[in-house]
């Protein structure tokens, strides 16, 4: 999906450089966008609004709509055809589509630095086994479906649409699965493989922080399933108590990995793949740090390098 402000300039620089309403329907057909789409918005509506119209549309129609997408960005970024615009508004035209290409070149070095960074995560991840293909749309559905959750305000809702994103990103992660994240009020709790070991994996989004008492229940079941080989995997969104982390200092045995919502956003953001991550984490706690922000690891990694 396009972000808004691009979207904002590419619909801007139609309406100013093609200006005819006509003729913006003759170029949005010759882009690929179907007839019975353009259909939807009456001819009085302005440009500007039936551009909007149809970029959410081809949003919709996922694969199918980035083709047209893609030959309207193309499109206008290498226009240069002025001549049936009026004198009056030739400069005004100019300037729209000068604010357009801007906007799309920094659109794309950002798209192409997020790439970068997904491939080199995704190599990284390579050298640690199995794992799926990589795929730049599922993690910036991710991404987007994240930021979509965190801004909603109905507990229930945000729950529900949280325990499905939570499917997905151990899905996509994980080497196995073993059935659904499954919720109960404000937690989520679910297994997945990482590295030859089950994880339990606890997600809370309470506004309390997470205390020790929490964290031994989660490390029980650990202990107790699968031969006392399991791991377990707890993410407070508003992390720890000092309390909590205090009583887990020192404990070179300790096998409940913990992490904030920031440091989920990390994976998300593709700073650090989750597998590493945890490798990572897992190497503190047996030097007796209990919790350790992915902003601090992915620092300590970059000074390796």
């Amino acid at each position: 999906m396009l972000p808004q402000d691009i979207s904002n300039l590419l619909a801007v620089a139609i309406r100013d450089v093609i200006w005819f309403k006509d003729s913006v329907r003759s170029f949005l057909r010759e882009c690929g966008v179907d007839q019975g789409i353009l259909a939807e918005v009456p001819r009085s509506i302005p440009t500007i609004r039936l551009v909007q119209h149809v970029l959410v549309r081809m949003d919709n129609l996922g694969t199918h709509g980035e083709r047209p997408v893609r030959e309207m960005l193309t499109r206008m970024y290498h226009w240069k055809d002025f001549h049936t615009i009026p004198p009056d508004r030739k400069d005004q035209a100019v300037r729209s589509l000068h604010e357009f290409r801007k906007g799309y070149d920094a659109y794309k070095a950002q798209l192409e630095y997020q790439q970068e960074v997904e491939r080199k995560m995704h190599d990284e991840r390579a050298a640690r086994g199995q794992m799926k293909p990589l795929d730049h749309s599922t993690l910036q559905a991710f991404r987007d479906e994240f930021d979509s959750i965190h801004g909603e305000r109905d507990p229930q809702l945000r729950g529900n649409r949280f325990q499905d994103l939570m499917n997905k990103i151990f899905e996509y992660y994980s080497e196995q699965s073993r059935g659904s994240f499954k919720r109960t009020g404000e937690q989520i709790d679910g297994q997945f493989y990482f590295d030859k070991h089950w994880y339990y994996v606890e997600v809370r989004w309470k506004k309390e922080q997470a205390i020790a008492a929490d964290i031994s229940v989660l490390r029980d079941r650990a202990k107790d399933a699968f031969g006392g080989d399991t791991k377990a995997l707890f993410i407070s969104f508003n992390g720890f108590t000092p309390e909590c982390l205090d009583s887990l200092k020192g404990k070179s045995d300790e096998r409940v990995v913990l992490m904030d919502g920031v440091d989920l956003r990390c994976v998300l953001d593709c700073q650090i793949a989750l597998d590493v991550l945890l490798a990572e984490k897992q190497g503190d706690m047996v030097r007796g740090r209990p919790f350790v922000s992915a902003s601090e690891v992915i620092q300590r990694r970059a000074q390796q390098e």
